[in-house]
């Protein structure tokens, strides 16, 4: 599912029966990446994590796919990277996927 050579923690879709990848690299400390997995939790959305504190090689994949300015959350769907997104805009792209309602 990742690109960066990486096991991500899978987190299983409880209730969506469609799919469409999801990833969220971040840091647990990181409140908007939390807010995100939160969302997707109650949403049912399965998606894979990768915490960037205990994965510093993929930290400096995502900088040089940002061009050297990371901000967390990257989320990856269906795709489509979002650097730093709010949680409407992931819900956005999640309903352009058909996976959010």
């Amino acid at each position: 599912m990742t690109i960066w050579d990486v096991t991500p923690t899978r987190i299983p879709s409880v209730r969506n029966t469609r799919t469409v990848p999801v990833a969220i690299y971040g840091n647990r400390w990181c409140g908007i990446t939390q807010l995100i997995r939160r969302a997707l939790d109650r949403a049912g959305i399965g998606y894979d994590y990768v915490d960037l504190d205990e994965n510093p090689a993929v930290h400096a994949r995502l900088e040089a796919l940002t061009g050297g300015r990371l901000r967390t959350p990257v989320v990856y769907i269906g795709g489509e990277w979002l650097m730093e997104p709010s949680l409407r805009e992931v819900q956005t792209v999640l309903a352009r996927h058909g996976v959010w309602a």
